[in-house]
């Protein structure tokens, strides 16, 4: 299973949940874990993510992550789990 890290920041406003897992489902991605905060209007939001049924590259997944983050006006950004685990092993 190829496990990626995505993580959310931003103004919270309708919509926006919706709009990633309408990414993630056009794309065979599918979500195995979310945490989610919301304070003072806004959201930070990191989801575990399969992403073994995608067929496009990585960079294709952060191209497709920047086109919704510009729609939903929040920041996404994708990393590898192997990546994700070393930078935190400290």
């Amino acid at each position: 299973m190829s496990r990626t890290i995505v993580t959310l920041v931003g103004k919270d406003h309708v919509g926006i949940i919706a709009t990633v897992c309408g990414f993630f489902a056009e794309n065979n991605i599918n979500i195995l874990d979310l945490k989610q905060s919301t304070s003072q209007g806004f959201i930070n939001m990191m989801m575990i993510v399969d992403t073994d049924a995608f067929t496009g590259t990585f960079d294709e997944l952060n191209e497709g992550l920047d086109k919704v983050g510009e729609k939903v006006g929040c920041i996404l950004k994708a990393q590898h789990e192997e990546i994700f685990d070393m930078m935190h092993r400290i």
